[in-house]
């Protein structure tokens, strides 16, 4: 189930939609039955107002008249035909009659099936069957409805007829207004389910919302008086949930700032002991063992900047954003990293637009483009070149920011396709490299270019070769 509200619209509306059928249904079949017995009733109503008004009609007259109003009809049958009438498009009667009298019919016989008095219609002949009751009869194409009966004062047989499609015809009629009333109310109750459970479910859109607009860090308990019952107790125990995830992060971030806070100073202390010792020792060997200290000391120093870095990251501290000057941005890198470029031999080359400005986080982008030069430094062999570019152009969308792209490339030895996502986990690294490090400079790259609102590539360096394929990192603002 994706949705709750989908899935209540589609069952309710499917419910709705049965349960209306089924009625619709119903509604027919019963329409069907209560016009056949109504029907049938006017059937037999006039075949006994027939018989009984030429029995009436044959007591009124003396023996001389009766015999001649037999013989008058009994000559060759008196038949009556419904007058032709014109109706009006779309009209059933008229004041002269309606249009059904052509299938109504009537006939009367005598003992011996001689026909008497009928009414009937041109093509239509009913057969003579002197037995009382309902019947079927088919004549000119069509099934006729039948009810005769006889009377014995009179001698005579009277069947009343009708045509069967006059039946169906009137079903149908009466079953599609029922339909269309159903549609009408069909579309009515659906409209009124889609409202019903818009509204119904509101709120919890509403706290949804909520949750989404919240800033990585903001962890206060959502506000329970917008939350139904019927999820109060979902939004309690959420709530109960952030209250001890902000309590767990609070300590986990306190955790790495103090450790990482207080190894500075020891290690600051080891690294003088052993610039000293290095200093005052006689021979190679102890020189040579003071330095790797010293290294050591460094790479650990690294370490824990890299770690206070990522725990003021993690902290979804609100960035607040400046005017950066990427011009001097550049060269105060310059100078930070000339003493680690000069000690690997390799050559830091700077390509940097006059007057380059970015609106954003000054620190985010000094420390995004130290990692990444630091790693290219380190990685890119005794002889190699190192290239901070930095471009600034025409976004092509408009009401956004323009185009700022910075692009560090080495000669190093490269990152291989199928690795070059998997870098950016943090404490990993690549088989094969003797360079020291933690795994952690690509992972805090990432980390503050999602921070900052950027977009990080990796590909293989303009400045490489077939040996040394080195990389190239492209940061593309705006």
């Amino acid at each position: 189930m994706k949705s709750i509200r989908n899935f209540l619209r589609r069952s309710l509306i499917g419910g709705v939609v049965i349960v209306l059928g089924t009625a619709g249904a119903w509604s027919y079949y019963d329409a069907h039955e209560q016009i056949d017995e109504l029907f049938d009733a006017e059937l037999a109503q006039n075949a006994r107002m027939v018989g009984k008004l030429y029995q009436s009609r044959l007591s009124a007259l003396d023996v001389e008249s009766r015999q001649e109003l037999l013989q008058e009809l009994t000559g060759g049958g008196f038949r009556l035909s419904p007058p032709s009438l014109n109706f009006p498009d779309g009209h059933e009667k008229s004041p002269l009659g309606h249009v059904y009298e052509d299938k109504l019919i009537f006939q009367m016989w005598d003992p011996l099936g001689q026909p008497l008095l009928g009414l009937g219609v041109q093509g239509v002949q009913l057969t003579y069957m002197p037995v009382p009751g309902y019947g079927m009869q088919h004549s000119d194409h069509f099934d006729w409805h039948t009810f005769t009966l006889y009377f014995p004062d009179t001698g005579v047989w009277v069947t009343a007829a009708q045509r069967d499609d006059v039946r169906d015809e009137l079903t149908g009629q009466i079953a599609l207004h029922n339909v269309l009333a159903l549609i009408v109310g069909l579309f009515v109750i659906a409209l009124m389910i889609g409202v019903a459970v818009s509204r119904g479910f509101r709120p919890v859109l509403r706290i949804s919302r909520q949750i989404t607009a919240r800033q990585p860090g903001y962890l206060e308990p959502l506000d329970v008086r917008e939350a139904p019952e019927e999820i109060r107790g979902m939004v309690d125990a959420l709530n109960g949930l952030l209250v001890r995830l902000a309590d767990t992060l609070d300590k986990e971030r306190r955790f790495t700032a103090n450790a990482a806070h207080e190894l500075r100073t020891p290690l600051a202390g080891i690294k003088v002991h052993a610039q000293n010792l290095e200093a005052d020792a006689t021979d190679e060997p102890a020189r040579r063992a003071a330095r790797m200290i010293v290294d050591g000391v460094n790479r650990m120093t690294r370490m824990v900047e890299q770690l206070l870095t990522l725990s003021r990251l993690e902290s979804g501290a609100e960035v607040q954003r400046v005017k950066v000057d990427l011009e001097h941005l550049a060269h105060e890198l310059e100078r930070e990293l000339e003493h680690l470029a000069q000690q690997r031999g390799v050559s830091l080359l700077l390509n940097v637009a006059s007057g380059a400005t970015l609106f954003s986080h000054e620190n985010g982008i000094y420390v995004l483009l130290r990692n990444l030069l630091d790693n290219a430094l380190r990685y890119t062999p005794e002889g190699g070149q190192v290239q901070l570019v930095i471009r600034v152009g025409d976004s092509g969308t408009q009401g956004k920011e323009r185009l700022v792209i910075m692009e560090v490339s080495d000669t190093g030895p490269g990152i291989p396709l199928r690795e070059r996502e998997r870098v950016f986990d943090r404490f990993v690294r690549l088989a094969g490299q003797k360079t020291q490090g933690s795994g952690l400079g690509l992972s805090i790259v990432r980390e503050l270019a999602e921070r900052l609102g950027a977009e990080l590539t990796l590909s293989e360096s303009p400045l490489g070769n077939v040996q040394a394929p080195g990389v190239l990192a492209r940061i593309r603002f705006g």
